[in-house]
């Protein structure tokens, strides 16, 4: 009789590992580990709120993805090479020479989103700021009133610098009207060329111009929707081999992505107390300067990239000889996961 109790008893056991096996392989069967994705992303840039939004709302998670989160600091065309690797799978980046030449040079990259774009009754990530002696004295008010005077345009080719020339051409004038510098190489940098005089007008991205504005250093002046309203600065990218391995994958991330843009849309370019805590928590500004910038950026709902703004861009930075070898902008974008995700919205 012992031995048969032991016998039942060692059945149960066997059975109930066999049961458990076969509910962890069923759950297993059903419920899929998360798709991971690499997102490279500079924190201390404003510009990248939706990117914030998504992660901190879950709206990634909600998409059945697992999102890690790479940051970095610099430019983001520095991430192009860690995209062309295989080392991150989507990455920012800005539409400037270094994008392009590094799309000539073959790099392994899609665009597949526009991110930032000028709007009224937005603010734009990047501002001309005039010292506040040269505004208050009335002595800088127009495009005309740049000749002659020590301009920065932080760094070559990039985004800022764009602008700061852009305007310069509105008043028929080029940079060999002004003395042209790149001296900053931190925000730290900028807002001390400001304050000791060393140049007139300067570019700087937010919220460090909202930092000097509110020190009374210098005034915020022209951005980009005074001057090249129609110019697609920030970009998403994605490495081809992920596009095509997990075009899936792709499609959540931008679904998730526009939830993050449609929660920001909906406050109409103003903060919000659940915005503002996110926005700290990334960048690591205090909430009442974040409040001070006076609103959000512009986020296209729809992250249709235009294929004239980067021509129009290229051919800029080409008659600059900083773009060594144009390229067929075309050829730079991959609108395939967008055009799925309308896809599926219009059919749900």
């Amino acid at each position: 009789m012992r031995d048969s109790f032991k016998r039942v008893a060692a059945w149960l056991r066997y059975s109930a590992i066999v049961v458990s096996l076969g509910l962890t392989s069923t759950c297993l069967a059903t419920e899929p580990l998360p798709q991971k994705v690499r997102l490279s992303v500079n924190p201390s840039q404003i510009i990248y709120l939706p990117l914030f939004v998504a992660v901190e709302r879950g709206y990634f998670k909600d998409e059945g993805l697992d999102v890690e989160v790479i940051p970095y600091k610099g430019s983001a065309n520095s991430q192009m090479p860690l995209l062309a690797r295989g080392d991150v799978d989507i990455s920012s980046v800005i539409a400037g020479p270094a994008m392009f030449n590094q799309f000539a040079d073959g790099f392994n990259i899609k665009l597949i989103s526009v991110l930032t774009q000028p709007k009224q009754g937005y603010r734009d990530g990047v501002v001309l700021m005039v010292r506040s002696d040269l505004w208050d004295s009335g002595a800088i008010r127009s495009p005309a009133d740049l000749r002659g005077r020590k301009v920065d345009g932080a760094a070559v080719g990039n985004p800022i610098d764009f602008l700061l020339q852009s305007t310069l051409s509105s008043a028929g004038l080029d940079k060999t009207d002004v003395s042209l510098s790149y001296k900053p190489r931190t925000p730290s940098d900028t807002i001390e060329i400001l304050r000791q005089k060393v140049v007139d007008v300067a570019g700087v991205s937010e919220p460090t111009a909202t930092m000097i504005e509110s020190e009374g250093i210098a005034k915020r002046w022209l951005s980009y929707k005074d001057v090249i309203p129609w110019y697609q600065e920030t970009f998403l990218a994605a490495s081809e081999t992920f596009l095509s391995e997990h075009p899936d994958a792709v499609k959540q991330f931008l679904a998730g992505y526009f939830k993050a843009v449609q929660e920001i849309t909906q406050s109409k370019g103003q903060w919000t107390a659940g915005l503002l805590s996110i926005a700290s928590k990334w960048t690591g500004m205090p909430e009442p300067l974040l409040r001070q910038i006076g609103g959000t950026s512009y986020w296209s709902p729809d992250g249709v990239i235009s294929i004239d703004v980067l021509q129009r861009v290229q051919d800029f930075w080409a008659q600059s000889r900083l773009v060594r070898k144009p390229v067929d902008v075309k050829e730079m974008v991959d609108i395939s996961a967008l055009e799925r995700l309308r896809h599926t919205a219009q059919a749900g």
